[in-house]
């Protein structure tokens, strides 16, 4: 239901099915949705498990909203709401006469980045006028350039939150999909002028430990050598047990590697990447793109303290000049699979936590193999097991 407060109706629900056929699905989203509000949306966010086919989802929405610009994408096992147990899909619709909202997409890894924004802000009537807000969402794999093709375009000012599309298994089944089209591999983004303030955050919950190297050889995303070493056998090292050839997402969650971006009253700042297999040569290889020359720091962190940590997405804490006195109306919350995979059992209690610290309001949080934001002093990052979110806000 829409949260009220002072006789304001926010403009923000959630919608939810468990069903498995994914046209029953739609059909229960499509009726939660016409239950609260006779009109289309402004936009429509889809997020669902990979077990769903995202061109059915898709077609039964544009066939029922066909003036409403989607955005959809695949989230790890589930997706997270305030309505607490996790959904196989969940929606989040914006109703908002004042605001305009485009998305555009494009499938494969040569999708001209810049090209999609001003096809976006075209299609709501915003050409060449900056957004409030991008959303990103992309397959796995090159993050980095596309957040510098926005960058490029649109400046360091406009605030970025997004997620890589993600599935159960790590073997490339996650889906995309906007309203022209579903994909297996590419790039959709949402341009956002909302009737509202909008508050950001993007972290990790991880500390750094003193174990650092220097990259000494990379091979795409594989960190071959750490000081002139195997970059496995560093590894390894330094968490004190042996890790075998082959996949190690699970037995890493925990203890990541980053590299310090800045400082922030003299504390130092990371983005994290997280190792993903030890490969045949005992290289290291992760998600995220690394350089030679930089230093992997080991970071550390524990199911309490990504817990409480995580819980900082839901921190009215107003940033890129917003004003003081604001109140939550939605949110959406962009969360690392790797955070929860290490939280397991207690995934329900961030959704009541949130709950709790939003005060009831919907929200969303769809679970990512990556995560894109602004890091404290605005540069735009790719990072792994961290969070990505904005708090929609109306001033009291």
């Amino acid at each position: 239901m829409p949260y009220q407060h002072e006789g304001f109706i926010l403009n923000y629900i959630t919608a939810h099915a468990n069903d498995e056929h994914p046209e029953l699905a739609a059909r229960h989203i499509i009726d939660q949705l016409s239950a609260v509000c006779a009109t289309a949306p402004s936009l429509l966010l889809l997020y669902f498990s990979c077990q769903y086919d995202g061109e059915v989802l898709r077609t039964a929405l544009c066939q029922h909203f066909p003036t409403t610009p989607l955005m959809g994408c695949t989230s790890y096992q589930t997706v997270q709401s305030e309505q607490g147990a996790s959904h196989g899909i969940a929606v989040a619709a914006f109703y908002d006469e004042q605001g305009s909202y485009g998305v555009a997409g494009g499938a494969g890894p040569d999708a001209d980045v810049r090209q999609l924004l001003r096809q976006a802000m075209a299609a709501c009537g915003r050409p060449g006028e900056l957004p409030h807000l991008v959303l990103l969402h992309t397959s796995p794999g090159g993050e980095e350039s596309l957040l510098a093709q926005i960058d490029a375009e649109l400046g360091s000012t406009v605030p970025v939150i997004g997620g890589s599309a993600a599935d159960n298994s790590l073997t490339g089944e996650w889906q995309l999909c906007w309203q022209q089209q579903t994909m297996h591999d590419g790039i959709v983004l949402a341009v956002f002028y909302p009737d509202c303030e909008l508050v950001f955050q993007f972290h990790s919950g991880y500390m750094p430990t003193s174990n650092r190297g220097t990259i000494t050889e990379v091979d795409g995303r594989e960190v071959v050598t750490l000081d002139g070493r195997p970059a496995g056998d560093v590894y390894q090292q330094w968490l004190g047990r042996a890790l075998e050839e082959g996949p190690i997402l699970f037995e890493t969650t925990l203890y990541p590697l980053a590299r310090q971006v800045g400082e922030m009253y003299g504390m130092p700042y990371f983005k994290l990447s997280h190792p993903e297999a030890i490969t045949e040569r005992r290289g290291l290889r992760l998600f995220t793109d690394v350089a030679p020359g930089e230093t992997l720091t080991l970071m550390q962190g524990s199911e309490l303290g990504l817990l409480q940590r995580s819980l900082q997405a839901a921190r009215i804490e107003p940033d890129y000049g917003m004003p003081q006195d604001l109140y939550p109306l939605g949110a959406l919350i962009v969360f690392c699979a790797g955070c929860r995979l290490a939280l397991s059992e207690r995934v329900d209690d961030i959704a009541s936590q949130f709950n709790e610290r939003l005060g009831g309001v919907p929200y969303i949080m769809p679970f990512t193999f990556g995560e894109q934001g602004r890091l404290p002093q605005g540069e735009l990052a790719h990072g792994n097991l961290m969070i990505s979110s904005v708090i929609f806000c109306k001033g009291r």
